[in-house]
């Protein structure tokens, strides 16, 4: 006997939650900025009250079929950072951003995995999380920026050392992971070349379409047009990079590098882009607050608490030596190092990574990084708009 027909499906179209996410995103970013908060925390917080870890009125599985939405937000925002690498620009400021990335690298690493070893990590652990703690969310930082219109040298000095550190963190963790599993890998120059492919390859394909791109736009007159180049080409770069599993935040910052430097027109591409990209923006932090996991904080414990206090004090340390040495400004030795405190997609992606390849290193490493991106996500917003306006380069919205 045949089922009966349903008169009605009751099941949620999948637009259905997306519009959800972005309203009550704006509805939570408007609360936000009444309260002299970040627009951007609004969002995350929005997240985390309608998502999985409080009121459930999103699914792990709806924010998990909405990941198409974050790839694309994020590569956009990766191709804005790579905006900041003009030439002269570069040539300017070349050898300070060396040197404060590299600064703060290393005080992330060697003070996070020392007070990790003493409270009782072993130190694979220890190392692979203080390389992990190099990582800086690019996201947060530029929509803290372009909400408060801040402008001026600590500002380009603060995105491009957070574009760099996610770099330098890629290649630094790759390198240890690749040396820690030396003894289980049977092609040893494979392990050692991976970074090498991951970063080269990345290289190699956001260069080439962005290359393209900015050929191409040399001869479009149509913004409409102009701006369905660069969204299309951000979609290749990140589909191509995850196929061939390269890095997509690397591949799509090279592709913005690119475009700004051979592109007559690459202010006006990104004149246009922020026209669109406010929605993705939005409902890339709502879903990336629903994906917080609150119900990790009561497990925090010690190494969490040291993981969450000394990869902060460890940026900020290696930023004062760095400032003092080459006579910075006071802005960049007093408030740089801070300014970096937010974590979240790299150590998450990294993470994933170590969970697919050894899930017993994963169930140490795991819950230290979910829990601290939680906290850094949640106060990280509100320090990245202090610091910006302690150096008087930030100005309220109206």
């Amino acid at each position: 006997m045949n089922e009966p027909i349903p008169l009605f499906d009751l099941t949620l179209h999948y637009l259905a939650p997306v519009g959800a996410v972005m309203l009550l995103g704006l509805l939570g970013g408007n609360i936000a900025k009444l309260i002299k908060l970040p627009k951007v925390t609004g969002y995350l917080l929005t997240g985390l009250l309608i998502g999985p870890s409080v009121l459930q009125l999103i699914s792990t599985e709806v924010v998990e079929s909405l990941s198409l939405l974050n790839d694309i937000a994020l590569g956009l925002i990766m191709f804005s950072i790579g905006g900041v690498f003009e030439i002269h620009h570069i040539r300017a400021i070349g050898k300070k951003i060396l040197w404060l990335t590299i600064g703060q690298s290393i005080g992330a690493v060697l003070l996070t995995s020392i007070v990790l070893r003493l409270v009782g990590l072993d130190w694979y652990p220890a190392i692979l999380l203080g390389t992990i703690g190099i990582a800086t969310a690019p996201a947060a930082t530029i929509l803290v920026i372009r909400e408060f219109q801040a402008k001026g040298e600590f500002t380009d000095t603060l995105l491009t050392v957070v574009a760099t550190s996610n770099i330098i963190c890629i290649l630094t963790f790759q390198l240890v992971y690749a040396f820690g599993n030396l003894g289980s890998t049977e092609n040893i120059m494979l392990a050692i070349l991976s970074p090498v492919y991951e970063l080269g390859g990345s290289l190699i394909i956001g260069f080439a379409v962005g290359f393209i791109i900015s050929k191409w736009e040399q001869r479009v007159h149509d913004q409409a047009e102009l701006l369905m180049i660069i969204i299309a080409g951000v979609m290749l770069v990140s589909g191509l990079a995850h196929t061939l599993n390269l890095q997509p935040l690397f591949a799509t910052l090279i592709m913005g590098a690119v475009t700004t430097n051979l592109s007559l027109m690459h202010r006006l591409v990104y004149i246009e882009l922020r026209q669109i990209e406010q929605p993705l923006y939005i409902a890339f932090f709502v879903l990336a607050g629903a994906s917080l996991h609150i119900d990790l904080l009561p497990a925090l414990g010690l190494a969490g608490i040291c993981f969450f206090l000394f990869r902060v004090a460890g940026k900020i340390l290696g930023i004062v030596i760095v400032s003092k040495w080459l006579k910075l400004k006071d802005s960049i030795r007093k408030y740089l190092g801070l300014g970096m405190i937010v974590q979240a997609g790299v150590a998450i992606g990294l993470i994933d990574l170590i969970n697919r390849d050894n899930p017993e290193l994963g169930k140490i490493i795991t819950p230290i990084v979910l829990a601290t991106v939680l906290l850094y996500e949640t106060v990280g917003p509100p320090i990245i708009k202090y610091v910006l306006f302690k150096t008087k380069e930030a100005v309220e919205p109206d």
